[in-house]
């Protein structure tokens, strides 16, 4: 499938796995697999044993599924099936669709509507969906595209568990919407989902070791190459200081991801736009938030509240943060143009010094 022009899915994230942080090759008993998704790239490193083995072609087609499912690149997903209709009725979709917007239901209400799935209408306006504006957006069209934003103006329903003919429990789910022009954008958490997924098939094959990586969005599990847990870099929020290694983490079966504006952003008629919408204002955010880092169990959490808290800004994406127990570092940006570092207690084991 051919690359898109820009990221298929998520936020330009500013993390650099470990093993971009030296020179030193893993042991032979670890194994790579790479390639191309959702707009950016995938790294897969994980230790080799006769329980545990994988292919590129085996997480190719779970991710070309994943893409048929969420992403609004590809014109016969089940997303862009679902934004196309018009009609109010309620519609079964998949349970990844289901638990997908389940959990952005949880995060908009934390965060009081500072993250919304809905923001789509206001995402391509603003040029950073999957078609390209060159103008500036006009205030009729903000205004019509803000009132097509709102997690109320969607409904989940969700069915009875039931065991099928194998044995196995499934659940289904159902969703309408309550205005035609409703408009879902998962941007903000399914690639986060999709590390998600591929970590889950290889626990399922028996590994006990791996990292999985998808353009920064990182999940770990056990051990790195070098026996202690995986140690993942996060990038200076600097556009002129690309590389250059803010902070490392030290992560064993934790997930994290950033969210930062400082590389994805456009300049229209002579204004800077950057890529995080407030869904609440139907305008880009305006804090001086540069970047956000959040360690979580699950990739797709870790990826919802790094946009959420980016969102709401340094002081009530703290306090939001610290309410809920969450470990997340947020660099903010001075009037002088110096980077200043704010974290919560939790974040703290997560933090150490550079590698050896």
């Amino acid at each position: 499938m051919p690359l898109p022009r820009k990221q298929h899915l998520g936020l330009l994230t500013v993390l650099i796995a470990v093993a971009g942080l030296c020179a030193c090759s893993p042991e032979p008993a670890y194994r790579s697999i790479q390639g191309a998704t959702m707009g950016t790239y995938y790294r897969i490193q994980y230790k080799s044993t006769d329980q545990c083995s994988s292919s590129q072609g085996r997480i190719d087609t779970l991710l070309a599924a994943f893409n048929q499912s969420l992403s609004t690149y590809e014109e016969g997903s089940e997303i862009s099936i679902f934004n196309n209709r018009l009609d109010l009725d309620f519609r079964p979709v998949s349970g990844r669709f289901g638990g997908v917007l389940e959990a952005a239901t949880t995060v908009w209400e934390q965060s009081s509507g500072a993250f919304d799935v809905t923001v789509g209408p206001l995402v391509n306006l603003w040029g950073f969906g999957p078609v390209d504006t060159a103008a500036f957006p006009s205030n009729a069209d903000q205004t019509a595209a803000f009132a097509a934003v709102g997690m109320q103006n969607l409904q989940i329903q969700r069915e009875p568990l039931s065991e099928t003919t194998g044995g196995t429990v499934s659940e289904s789910f159902r969703v309408r919407k309550n205005i035609p022009t409703l408009y879902l954008d998962f941007s903000a958490l399914a690639k986060g989902l999709g590390v998600d997924e591929v970590a889950e098939s290889l626990q399922k094959q028996g590994c006990n070791d791996f990292m999985v990586d998808i353009g920064g969005e990182v999940r770990t599990k056990g051990q790195s190459p070098k026996s202690r847990p995986w140690r993942i870099g996060i990038e200076a929020p600097d556009s002129t200081r690309r590389g250059i290694v803010q902070r490392v983490l030290q992560l064993t079966d934790k997930s994290v991801a950033t969210s930062g504006d400082y590389r994805n952003f456009r300049t229209v008629d002579g204004v800077r736009v950057d890529h995080v919408i407030d869904p609440r204002s139907g305008k880009p955010a305006n804090n001086s938030v540069v970047s956000v880092t959040v360690v979580h169990e699950q990739a797709m959490w870790a990826d919802a509240y790094a946009t959420a808290l980016m969102v709401l800004g340094a002081d009530a994406g703290t306090q939001m943060a610290e309410k809920l127990g969450l470990a997340v570092l947020v660099i903010t940006k001075t009037s002088d143009d110096r980077f200043v570092e704010r974290y919560t207690p939790a974040m703290l084991p997560f933090f150490v010094e550079f590698p050896e």
